[in-house]
């Protein structure tokens, strides 16, 4: 018996996405939704809680397929099929990560999804959000223990449309707070993440901005230079040992940075503000 499963359509028509080829669609879903999460950054677990910084949520409407690809297929092909499709179709990405980038798998299986099926092996998945016009596009990949490959696609219209907020958020999502030193900048999580979006996007280059706030002696103006310019050095370092090509960054130093997304309190030392660019 042969099933036909009808294309993914969203509204107003902004994309189209065709089905993987010959894979069997797990679960299918149209429905509205009320307090939809949409991610636009690592996943993570702060003081019990499964969290996402900038995370969102909203009423709207809801195109969901699972599909279980066919056996020889991996997550990455399921991922990049339709991820191509999507820039394709002229979306725009809001974040990416893979792999460990994108944090534990059984917390967008069962704490974003509400799908225990997508709880497969952390180093096997990949996570796309893009959005055209008013609607947001999501893929998820993942390879279950037993082998088994699944691919999520979402399509999520908002209702009313208030969420231009979520792109003026991104640039909260650019900044990367480090340390007075330079010590163990690779523990950063976020600019492991980076590195996860600069790894699977060979075209992305991007300009990275250390920040400081405003000094109070000239000493200590003069110190602050010198750390930054050894942190710059220790950043460029480690993002060459993970095959980032110097071609496709540069730096900047900003001494005296007023970062309105930052709070007082919470503001550091320094900070790396990293810019994606063509």
């Amino acid at each position: 018996m042969l099933a036909l499963v009808q294309p993914v359509y969203a509204a107003d028509h902004t994309a189209e996405l065709r089905d993987y080829p010959n894979a069997r669609v797990a679960l299918s879903l149209d429905e509205n939704r009320q307090n939809h999460p949409i991610i636009t950054n690592r996943m993570k677990r702060v003081n019990g809680v499964v969290t996402s910084d900038n995370a969102k949520w909203f009423d709207g409407h809801l195109i969901r397929n699972l599909y279980l690809l066919p056996p020889g297929h991996s997550s990455t092909q399921g991922y990049e099929f339709y991820v191509k499709h999507l820039r394709d179709q002229g979306v725009d990405p809001l974040f990416e990560c893979r792999s460990f980038s994108c944090g534990a798998s059984n917390f967008w299986a069962n704490d974003i999804f509400g799908i225990s099926t997508l709880y497969g092996q952390d180093k096997e998945q990949a996570f796309y959000i893009g959005k055209k016009q008013h609607t947001f596009y999501t893929v998820y990949a993942v390879r279950r223990g037993n082998g088994r490959i699944y691919t999520l696609v979402d399509v999520f219209k908002p209702h009313g449309y208030g969420v231009e907020s979520v792109i003026e958020q991104r640039s909260a999502d650019r900044i990367l707070r480090l340390a007075s030193d330079h010590s163990g900048i690779e523990k950063s999580s976020d600019l492991t993440a980076f590195v996860a979006n600069m790894n699977s996007d060979s075209s992305m280059n991007a300009l990275l901005i250390i920040h400081s706030t405003v000094p109070d002696t000239l000493s200590e103006l003069d110190t602050w230079q010198v750390k930054m310019v050894a942190l710059q050095g220790t950043i460029a370092q480690y993002l060459k040992e993970q095959g980032i090509s110097e071609s496709r960054l540069r730096f900047n130093i900003s001494i005296g940075t007023h970062e309105s997304s930052l709070k007082s309190r919470e503001k550091p030392s320094f900070w790396l503000e990293v810019i994606p660019l063509n």
